[in-house]
């Protein structure tokens, strides 16, 4: 798999774009589709990793005290990647974000980047700031909500305590 994410994964989401309009129109569907592709690639390398870099005397540990298979990855491997796996979210959430703004400046009939691209054409830049700030503002609040669920979900977490 890795050949196929390696030539995937550094296509901005922003290319895809026209093609998302071949394939799904102009819509919520190709919308989707871009900030899919915005947070898979940091989501799926940040998982990877934060998996590959658990400490394996963890691992031992909870096979000597009788864990499975399965309670080796609920209790061990996914508490112990869990602040990478939510850095990934976080740096998905931002390239979602944008790659959204910027589908919707391209190809949408509504949101706030057709409210910036709307507002060009009439010579609004009262409107672009606007919707420049509420970019701003909406990011800043989602990343806030995904570090406060993170913090409770993981007070262990030193990561996210910063």
């Amino acid at each position: 798999m890795d050949p196929i994410v390696e030539i995937l994964r550094p296509i901005p989401p922003i290319a895809w774009i026209p093609l998302s309009i071949l394939w799904f129109g102009v819509g919520n569907t190709q919308n989707q589709f871009i900030i899919f592709l915005g947070i898979f690639f940091p989501i799926l390398l940040n998982t990877i990793d934060a998996v590959k870099n658990v400490e394996p005397n963890l691992i031992r540990a909870a096979r000597c005290l009788g864990a499975g298979s399965w309670g080796v990855i609920t209790r061990v491997v996914l508490r112990a990647a869990l602040p990478q796996i939510v850095t990934g979210i976080r740096i998905g959430l931002g390239v979602g974000w944008m790659a959204l703004v910027a589908a919707e400046l391209v190809g949408a009939n509504s949101g706030l980047g057709f409210l910036i691209n709307d507002a060009r054409t009439v010579l609004r830049t009262d409107y672009i700031l606007v919707g420049m700030l509420a970019i701003g503002v909406i990011g800043l609040c989602l990343d806030r909500l995904i570090r406060y669920t993170a913090q409770k979900l993981m007070p262990w977490s030193r990561a996210l305590n910063a």
